[in-house]
C-alpha cells in the first residue's frame, strides 16, 4: 500500500559539513516517539477516517507512543484508501540491496476489521521514483481485538534500485492501535538513531548578532521603491543566478516578495531572465504575452497546470513584466525549468520533424507516444500501461537522433529553432527519466536552468522561483547541481515564517490551512527572536568565532511544506549549508487563488 507521505526523502537528510571527510551521522528518525509531535519527522496521515497523534498516557518505553484511532461513522471497509498510516523515511543508501528487519511494539483496543485483512501492523515500501513501487510489504501477523503490548517484526529484502524507502505503522479497522519502540536492523546490524535536533534557545549573543545582521524591509509589496533593499546588492554580489525559495507553495507574502525582488533585480542589477518551477514548453505561452502582448495571461497561467502558481500574486508579476518590457527601462523574460509533463513538448517535436525530417517523423511519433503514456500515468497517479524503461528508451531514441542530426537541421533552420526543438525532445526524455529514476527531477531542472543560460547572451542573469527544497544546496536538490556547475555565481535565498495560514491540499479540498507557531529551538524561533517582522539575513562568511556560527552551522528544525497540508512540517536542516541567506516573515497569510 502506498503511504500518504507528506515529505520527500530529501527533506529528512542532513548534509555533511563541506570539506569534511568523516561519515555524516545517521538521520534522526525518532524511533521511540519521544520528540514532540511537530519535531518527530513522522508523517501522520493516510485516511481521514482516523485520528493520529502521540499519546503520553500509554507507552511501552519512554513517555509516549504513537496512537491511531478510527473515527469513521460507518463500519470499516477493506478499501486500500481506508487504512491509517504513519510513516518515516529510511535512507536508501543504507538499505538498498540489503535485508531490513523492522521491529516494533503494538497494543490494540477493540480493533475489528470485519475479517477483511485489516488490523494493526508494520509496513515497508521501496520505490525507484515516486510511484514506481519496487516492493510493498505488510506484516503477516496483523493484530486485532484487544491486546497488551507485544513485539512484532517485518523482514524485507530491499531491492538494490530503491531510491526511497518508507516504513512505519499501518492500521485498518475500527478501534485504536498504539505503536512504540521501533528498531531497525540492516543485514543484522542495528541502526543507531542519529542525533536529535537541538531545541535549545540560541544564546543571547547569537540573537544579538542576528539583530545586527538583519536587513529589515518595509513591505513585501512591489511598486514601493528600492531604498530598503539596497543592502541586498551586497548579498547578491556578482551572482548570475538568484534562486528564491519558499517554505510553502501557498503563502501570499512569499509570492509578493518574490515579485518585488524580481522588480528590484531587473531594475537595479540587470537581471533579464526569470524562470519558475513549471513545465518549460508551456511557460513560453506566458513569455509570449510578457514580450509581445499576445494571448490571455490568465489562460497562459492556467496552462502551467499547477494551482500553486495560478494566483493573483503571480498574475500581478506577469502584468508588471509586460509593463516593464513596454516601458523602455529594460527587458525581462518569463520561463519554466520543470519537465514533469510531456504532451506539449512532444507536440512541438512532432511539428518540427514533420517540416524538417518527415522521413523520421512517423517513427518519432510512435516513440513519443510511448514516452507520453509513461509520463502521463505518472502525473495522474496511475499505473503505466507500458514498462517505464520502454518509454524511456523510446524517448531517448528521438532525442539522440535529433541531437545527431543537429548539423543537418541547422542547414535549413535558424539555430534558435533547432535547439528549441531538441530541448523539447530532451524534456520528453526527462519526464520519463524522472519516473524510472535514471535522472532525478531536481537534476533535470538544474540542467534546464543551465540550458536557458547557455542560450542567452553571455553573462545574462536569471531569477529562479521554486520551493526551498529545490533551490537549496543540499545533495540531491536542484540547488546542489547548480552549485556544482556555477559555484559562487549562484545565490540561494530561502523563505521562512513564524505563524499564519497558507493554501494547500488536504482532506480532498484546496484552501487555507493553519500553521503551528515556530517550534522551540527551530530556525524559525531563532529568526523570530529579535522581534523584527520582516528581514533578510546573509548566512555566508560568518567567522567561526562568531556567536552565530555554532547556531546556524548545526542541525536545526526548519519548516518545509509543499502543496499538501502538513500540520507540522518541521525537519532537520543546516541552514548555513543549504542557503546563502534567508528571508523572514513573522506573520503570513494564504495566497490569493484564481479560478481554474
Amino acid at each position: 500500500m502506498k503511504a500518504a507521505t507528506l515529505l520527500s526523502l530529501s527533506l529528512l537528510l542532513v548534509p555533511a559539513v563541506a570539506g569534511a571527510a568523516a561519515k555524516p551521522p545517521n538521520p534522526y528518525l525518532d524511533l521511540d516517539f519521544e520528540t514532540a509531535e511537530c519535531g518527530s519527522g513522522w508523517a501522520l496521515g493516510g485516511s481521514t477516517l482516523y485520528e493520529y497523534g502521540f499519546d503520553p498516557s500509554t507507552a511501552h518505553s519512554g513517555h509516549q507512543s504513537l496512537r491511531i484511532r478510527y473515527i469513521g461513522s460507518q463500519p470499516w471497509t477493506a478499501n486500500a484508501q481506508d487504512f491509517g498510516l504513519s510513516d518515516q523515511i529510511f535512507p536508501p543508501a543504507l538499505a538498498a540491496g540489503k535485508h531490513l528487519r523492522i521491529t516494533a511494539w503494538i497494543r490494540t483496543d477493540g480493533v475489528d476489521d470485519g475479517g477483511r485483512d485489516g488490523g494493526a501492523g508494520l509496513w515497508l515500501e521501496a520505490t525507484r521514483n515516486r510511484d514506481e513501487i519496487l516492493t510493498s510489504v505488510t506484516s503477516s501477523d496483523m493484530v486485532t481485538g484487544t491486546t497488551g503490548w507485544a513485539q512484532h517484526s517485518l523482514d524485507v529484502d530491499v531491492p538494490a534500485g530503491a531510491a526511497e524507502i518508507e516504513f512505519g505503522a499501518t492500521f485498518g479497522g475500527s478501534g485504536t492501535a498504539w505503536f512504540d519502540g521501533f528498531t531497525l536492523q540492516v543485514d543484522g546490524k542495528k541502526f543507531v538513531d542519529g542525533p536529535r535536533p537541538s531545541t535549545a534557545k540560541p544564546a543571547p549573543a547569537a540573537v544579538s548578532w542576528l539583530r545586527k545582521q538583519a536587513i529589515p524591509f518595509t513591505t513585501a509589496e512591489a511598486g514601493n521603491g528600492f531604498d530598503d533593499l539596497q543592502k541586498l546588492k551586497k548579498v547578491v554580489g556578482d551572482a548570475r543566478i538568484v534562486a528564491l525559495g519558499e517554505a510553502t507553495h501557498g503563502t501570499h507574502e512569499f509570492f509578493q516578495m518574490k515579485h518585488r525582488l524580481v522588480e528590484f533585480l531587473a531594475n537595479e542589477m540587470g537581471f533579464t531572465l526569470f524562470a519558475i518551477e513549471a513545465n518549460q514548453p508551456e511557460a513560453t505561452r506566458v513569455n509570449d504575452y510578457v514580450l509581445n502582448g499576445r494571448g490571455d495571461p490568465r489562460e497562459a497561467l492556467k496552462g502551467l497546470y499547477f494551482w500553486t502558481w495560478n494566483t493573483q500574486e503571480v498574475l500581478d508579476m506577469i502584468e508588471w513584466m509586460r509593463a516593464f518590457n513596454q516601458s523602455g527601462r529594460g527587458r525581462i523574460q518569463f520561463m519554466g525549468f520543470d519537465m514533469q509533463y510531456a504532451d506539449v513538448a512532444a507536440a512541438n517535436v512532432r511539428s518540427f520533424l514533420a517540416t524538417v525530417e518527415p522521413g523520421f517523423a512517423a517513427q518519432a511519433g510512435q516513440d513519443l507516444a510511448a514516452a507520453q503514456k509513461v509520463a502521463n500515468a505518472e502525473v495522474n497517479g496511475l499505473p503505466s500501461p507500458i514498462p517505464a524503461d520502454q518509454g524511456e528508451a523510446a524517448a531517448r531514441n528521438v532525442f539522440e537522433h535529433m541531437t545527431a542530426q543537429r548539423g543537418a537541421y541547422l542547414s535549413r533552420l535558424p539555430q534558435v529553432d533547432v535547439d528549441w526543438a531538441i530541448q523539447n525532445a530532451r524534456v520528453v526524455l526527462q519526464s520519463v527519466e524522472a519516473v524510472t529514476g535514471t535522472v532525478s527531477r531536481d537534476q533535470s531542472m538544474a540542467d534546464n536552468v543551465g540550458w536557458i543560460l547557455d542560450q542567452a547572451p553571455p553573462d545574462s542573469k536569471i531569477v529562479l522561483w521554486a520551493h526551498n527544497a529545490h533551490v537549496g544546496k543540499r545533495p540531491t536538490w536542484m540547488g546542489s547541481y547548480l552549485s556544482q556547475r556555477f559555484g559562487r555565481d549562484l545565490a540561494v535565498l530561502g523563505f521562512a515564517f513564524g505563524q499564519g495560514e497558507y493554501n494547500a491540499l488536504g482532506d480532498g479540498s484546496l484552501g487555507p490551512r493553519p500553521a503551528v507557531p515556530s517550534l522551540p529551538g527551530s530556525v524559525e524561533a531563532f529568526l523570530g527572536s529579535p522581534g523584527i517582522p520582516r528581514f533578510i539575513v546573509d548566512l555566508r562568511g560568518i567567522p567561526s568565532s562568531s556567536p552565530a556560527a555554532a547556531w546556524v552551522g548545526k542541525s536545526r528544525l526548519f519548516r518545509s511544506i509543499g502543496a499538501v497540508a502538513s500540520r507540522c512540517g518541521f525537519n532537520p536542516t543546516v541552514i548555513s549549508s543549504d542557503y546563502d541567506g534567508l528571508i523572514w516573515f513573522s506573520q503570513t497569510s494564504p495566497s490569493i487563488l484564481l479560478p481554474f
